[in-house]
Formats: structure tokens, C-alpha cells, sequence
């Protein structure tokens, strides 16, 4: 493969991950009526259907939609892996933590929507109560999995403080990748919590957990990707372009 081919390439998976974010934030935030999730935990099976499933019959295109979308996170999180190389042109095991944390991530945001999308397709057919056990299990795929995802960004953030050579990241962003991997702790608390903060719908599991995560990892790194593989000459000097590429 040229250059020019592999340079196109990059260019394209990098913005693979604004498009999933805006994709997601539509489909599965606003027409999935997701911002915030209805608080399941303080439900009956026949109240989650009738103030979500029943409700809002766009909920299965939405969702379906959302494991679209989802999925692009995984080519971004492949080209940001493939940037953290060591001086040889490996990837270490920080790069790798990294790459399986996002691929583990990625099937996430995909599985979750799905099993929403059948709540919302069968709740007519099935029993309420296999209806709420879905969706709690989902949710709680969903959330309380989030290891995955705390590993990718203490990976990609350790990489980006220690790793003195590198030029496509400030040590600032690695701090802030660290940061909100550590927000995401308290959601091990979701299936407990009725009510309050740390509820599905609650300020800290979801305004500060997710948007520690987008404001603190993604947009800043993304914010980056895009730079350097738009002005890849400007990071002579660093190895990791020129292997990824």
C-alpha cells in the first residue's frame, strides 16, 4: 500500500470516532430517550413498559441505529493504538491495553442497543417481567463493565505521560484520559442504587461518568488524532506516524 493510500486511511478511521459519537449521541441519546435513562431500578415490569418501551415506538430504529454507530468506535480506538508505538515500532503493553480496551468497548456499545431494540420489538409478546431482566441485564452489561473501558484510558493515559519522546499528545491529555477511566469507578454501584447519584439516571453515574469520559478522553484525543493525520509532516521526529502509517 503508498503512502498516500495509508495516509487516506487514517484520515478516514480517525474521524470514524466523531462519527460515533454523533451518531450515538442522536440515536441512542435523543430518539432512544436516553438523556438520562428511565430509572429502571425504581420500576415494576409494567411501569419500564409503559413509561419506555410502549411509549416512544421509535425506540427499535433508534437502537438499531445506535449498535451502527457504536461499532465505529472500534476503527478510532485500532488508529489511536496504532499512534502509541515504542521506539522500535512496537506496541507495548500500554498500546495494547489501549487496543483491547477500546475493541472490548466497542462490542459494548453495540451488544447493549440490541438487547434494547428486542425489549422494544417483543414487550407485546413475552412476559413484563422477562422484559425488565433483559433490560436490567443489559444495563448492567453496559455499565458495570466499564473495567474495559478504564483499562483503555489508563493504557493510552500512562502512554502519554511517560512516553517522553512522543510528540502527538501533550502529558496534559494523558492526565485527563487517566481522570476519566477513574470516574467510571462508582458505577459499580448502579444496580444497587434505587435512587440518587449514583443511579442509572443519577448526576454521577451518568452526567459525570459519561461526560468524564467524553469531555476528559475522547474529544481531546480525538481533537489530536485529527490534527496529526491531517499535518502528519508536522510530527517528523516521532515514530509513531511513520509505523502506523
Amino acid at each position: 500500500m503508498n503512502d498516500n493510500s495509508k495516509h487516506i486511511i487514517n484520515i478516514a478511521l480517525a474521524y470514524c470516532g466523531p462519527g460515533f459519537v454523533i451518531g450515538y449521541i442522536v440515536f441512542w441519546g435523543l430518539l432512544g430517550h436516553n438523556v438520562p435513562p428511565v430509572n429502571f431500578t425504581a420500576l415494576s415490569p409494567d411501569q419500564l413498559i409503559a413509561q419506555y418501551y410502549a411509549k416512544y415506538p421509535g425506540i427499535p430504529v433508534a437502537m438499531i441505529a445506535s449498535a451502527f454507530f457504536g461499532g465505529l468506535y472500534l476503527p478510532w480506538s485500532c488508529l489511536l493504538s496504532s499512534l502509541l508505538r515504542e521506539k522500535d515500532g512496537s506496541m507495548g503493553a500500554l498500546s495494547l491495553m489501549e487496543l483491547t480496551g477500546g475493541a472490548l468497548s466497542a462490542l459494548l456499545l453495540v451488544l447493549g442497543p440490541v438487547f434494547w431494540a428486542a425489549c422494544a420489538l417483543l414487550y407485546t409478546q413475552v412476559e413484563p417481567g422477562t422484559i425488565k431482566l433483559i433490560h436490567a441485564i443489559s444495563w448492567f452489561m453496559y455499565d458495570c463493565t466499564y473495567i474495559v473501558t478504564t483499562i483503555q484510558l489508563v493504557g493510552v493515559g500512562l502512554y502519554t505521560i511517560l512516553n517522553k519522546e512522543q510528540t502527538i499528545f501533550p502529558a496534559w491529555t494523558g492526565w485527563c484520559a487517566i481522570a476519566g477511566g477513574t470516574m467510571l469507578l462508582p458505577l459499580s454501584l448502579m444496580p444497587f442504587a434505587v435512587e440518587g447519584p449514583f443511579a442509572v439516571s443519577g448526576l454521577w453515574n451518568f452526567f459525570i461518568a459519561f461526560g468524564g469520559w467524553l469531555f476528559g478522553f475522547f474529544a481531546i484525543y480525538s481533537f489530536y488524532i485529527l490534527k496529526h493525520v491531517h499535518n502528519p509532516r508536522k510530527s517528523v521526529g516521532t515514530l509513531h506516524y511513520s509505523a502506523a502509517s
